[in-house]
């Protein structure tokens, strides 16, 4: 049972440190399109002759379109290495079982030139990162039927992920190091954060078994992951984080990604949620939404706090915005 205090005074005071968003870390050698280039022609010259567009970078990884349907991934910073050895070594052999669209190994690289890593070419979805065009409702289905694939039994030997392969109880850390910056956070939004509901639901997920059999886990479903095809479900993409965890991690991340009238459109895709991993996932969602909503990141903010607005743990203030005037969060 948690040592959380009594719902009103959830997230007040207390020695908890507050919680910082990690940064993420420095490239640690220089990554252009001239190195990609140089890689392509030494490793793989059938594709040296593409278009390689500006990168993308992520939190690990920096991305490179390559022609239409390919991209290069390459690992920013040694710590990242090991994502990618991973994602080569499962997704290789898992996906050939998933009928979704998702992203795809098609190439692999070894160190070359200045870059010392290896590296990946990779499929290229179609569509705009969710986190650009949010799902629609009629999403709900087929991301739930995708999640029912992925989450089949983890081999023992399957990567445990520091962050997501955790029991519900080794997060609640985190939790009251950022609820009690969301008040100041969310009155400058125009929205009012109820810490009693937000104590109600953590105790709620507490209070259930958790003790299902570990299963593949995306670990990272969040809607920079996710494909959108004009608001319908287009993909699934970033396997780095893969890990064994607890399905309700992958399904609490659905609340980032789809309205909260959508939930059991998505869970009877998925084939299915007990009551017990409902709650977890709702735990789930609460601390990432409230862990994304302290981010200094407008777009990620954002959905943040979208999703504790859809969670019922924030809403409006009646005197926040004029008339007419549309709130964003």
């Amino acid at each position: 049972m948690s040592a959380l205090p009594p719902a009103g005074r959830l997230g007040c005071g207390g020695d908890d440190a507050p919680f910082v968003h990690p940064l993420p870390p420095a490239a640690e050698v220089p990554i252009s399109r001239e190195l990609v280039h140089g890689l392509l022609l030494e490793q793989h010259p059938d594709l040296a002759g593409r278009e390689i567009a500006d990168p993308l970078e992520g939190f690990d990884m920096a991305v490179f379109r390559l022609g239409k349907d390919l991209a290069v991934r390459l690992p920013r910073h040694r710590g990242s290495v090991a994502s990618l050895e991973s994602e080569i070594r499962w997704v290789g052999t898992l996906g050939t079982r998933w009928t979704f669209p998702t992203q795809r190994i098609e190439r692999v690289g070894v160190p070359g030139g200045e870059y010392p890593w290896p590296w990946a070419v990779t499929s290229w979805l179609p569509g705009e990162l969710a986190a650009d065009r949010p799902l629609d409702a009629s999403a709900a289905r087929p991301l739930g039927r995708a999640l029912a694939q992925v989450h089949r039994p983890a081999p023992h030997d399957a990567p445990f992920n520091a962050e997501q392969s955790v029991r519900l109880a080794d997060r609640e850390q985190v939790l009251r190091g950022v609820l009690p910056q969301l008040p100041a956070v969310g009155a400058a939004r125009g929205l009012t954060l109820d810490l009693n509901a937000a104590a109600t639901m953590w105790r709620l997920a507490l209070s259930v078994p958790d003790q299902a059999p570990r299963v593949w886990i995306h670990a990272d479903l969040h809607p920079f992951n996710v494909i959108s095809l004009n608001g319908q479900f287009g993909g699934i993409i970033d396997w780095s984080d893969i890990a064994q965890g607890d399905p309700a991690v992958d399904l609490g991340f659905l609340r980032l990604l789809l309205p909260a009238a959508a939930m059991p459109t998505a869970h009877d895709g998925y084939g299915g949620v007990d009551e017990a991993t409902a709650a977890r996932a709702q735990g789930i969602a609460l601390i990432k939404a409230a862990t994304l909503a302290v981010v200094d990141k407008e777009v990620v903010a954002s959905i943040g706090w979208q999703t504790l607005v859809e969670l019922g743990v924030a809403q409006p203030s009646p005197i926040a915005a004029p008339q007419g005037r549309r709130l964003r969060w």
